[in-house]
């Protein structure tokens, strides 16, 4: 499908000495029949051969720009979006991807509703990497997931429940990183000192800025990108922090990270819960006329269950982040009182995986081999199959979203089913 319009929207990828990844990455961006897409992968000084796969691609609508020197994961998110000219901006990283077949819908929302931003359901592949991980070579499609009618988010409610460590119930949230936004918000989000990005956790801050400034924000229950997962994830070895796959994990971007001139209102910590209570404090702090008001204590709890999963010394390391936090920010009562009731129970966790469960019923998942090969791209492909064209009826009521999973559910019987 090519489209007769001159909406332009820029997919940005960072990228650092990833290239046999990105190479599966950049692939699904380039299946993309549509000319008024710009490409661009903004290269944290890669010593690997990342250059000569972007410059060999031979497509006109990639475009390379390369740091020069090692530079934090932050700095290479502001390269990238600096360089990107689209009237929207799509991120994502170098071993993920995009759906190319359902692109057409996504462009379709944007013209129709032109959100600030709009944010979707992204799948979860895992690189099949020997040695590494249980589920990895495919993915699980959900009814729940799949075929949704776009809908508006209420900023207000989700940054209330954010405030208070509901983070699942915070979402959806309005996003860049798997998700799109607009250039002329993003450049009303900016600081007085030009930089989009005012935090260690670039993904994280646009989102709650977004939340805390308010805007047109929309969602869809549909999958547009791929999330992939492998040994060479960020991601991936920010979570393996304090286990031991950590000794395997590239955590060079810890030390780039420091060396930052942005740094975050609280120190880097291996608690997760605290990793993003301070990636809000870091937008409270930088915009504070526009109030944001955190529940320590409800972080503190979040925080506590976080060092019962960790090993002993880690363990330790988030006790004294704690300390180091309630003493800085005068919470220690908030802290007490969370440490005498403790993590969340045994029945906590018992209902939660319950849940998962439960949501998982109405689903399925997939191999994404195919012809031998199990990437990234391979996973788009299945999937695009699978998705078919009929989220576009759905949008125009010619068709309903269980009608429309009934029809994916009969495609995915061509693939090889997984536990």
């Amino acid at each position: 499908m090519v489209f007769g319009t001159t909406m332009k929207i820029s997919i940005v990828i960072p990228s650092r000495e990833r290239g046999s990844y990105l190479l599966h990455s950049l692939a699904t961006a380039m299946a993309i029949d549509d000319p008024d897409l710009e490409i661009v992968v903004s290269d944290n000084a890669s010593t690997d051969n990342t250059r000569a796969i972007v410059e060999g691609c031979g497509d006109p609508r990639v475009h390379y720009v390369n740091s020069g020197h090692r530079i934090s994961m932050r700095q290479n998110f502001e390269l990238g979006l600096h360089v990107s000219t689209g009237d929207y901006v799509i991120m994502f990283g170098d071993d993920d991807g995009i759906l190319p077949e359902q692109f057409p819908y996504l462009r379709e929302i944007l013209e129709r509703e032109r959100p600030d931003s709009l944010s979707w359901d992204f799948l979860t592949f895992g690189w099949p990497i020997e040695g590494y991980g249980t589920k990895v070579g495919g993915f699980r499609l959900r009814r729940d997931k799949s075929f949704g009618i776009p809908f508006q988010i209420d900023a207000k409610v989700r940054l209330r429940e954010l405030e208070c460590g509901h983070r699942d119930m915070s979402r959806p949230l309005p996003v860049l990183y798997h998700g799109c936004m607009s250039r002329n918000y993003l450049d009303r989000l900016k600081g007085s000192e030009g930089d989009y990005f005012k935090s260690m956790s670039p993904d994280l801050y646009i989102s709650f800025r977004a939340l805390q400034h308010g805007g047109n924000f929309w969602h869809v229950d549909h999958p547009f990108s791929i999330n992939g997962f492998s040994p060479a994830s960020t991601g991936g070895s920010m979570g393996s922090l304090g286990s031991p796959a950590e000794k395997k994990a590239d955590l060079r971007f810890l030390t780039e990270m420091k060396d930052d001139e942005v740094q975050d209102v609280i120190p880097t910590t291996k608690s997760m819960a605290l990793a993003f209570l301070g990636t809000l404090q870091t937008v409270q702090n930088r915009f504070p006329e526009e109030a944001i008001s955190p529940n320590f204590f409800c972080w503190y709890l979040l925080a506590l269950a976080d060092q019962k999963r960790k090993d002993s010394a880690t363990a330790l390391e988030i006790v004294a982040s704690l300390d180091a936090h309630a003493a800085q920010f005068g919470s220690q009562d908030a802290l007490a009182k969370a440490r005498s009731l403790g993590p969340p129970s045994g029945l906590d966790n018992a209902r939660a995986l319950l849940k998962r469960n439960l949501q998982k019923f109405h689903s399925f998942r997939v191999s994404a081999e195919v012809d031998e090969a199990n990437t990234i791209k391979t996973a788009a492909r299945v999937c695009d199959t699978l998705l078919g064209d009929d989220l576009m009826a759905v949008m125009q009521g010619s068709m309903t979203r269980n009608a429309a999973w009934k029809k994916a559910a009969r495609r995915s019987k061509q693939f090889t089913k997984q536990i």
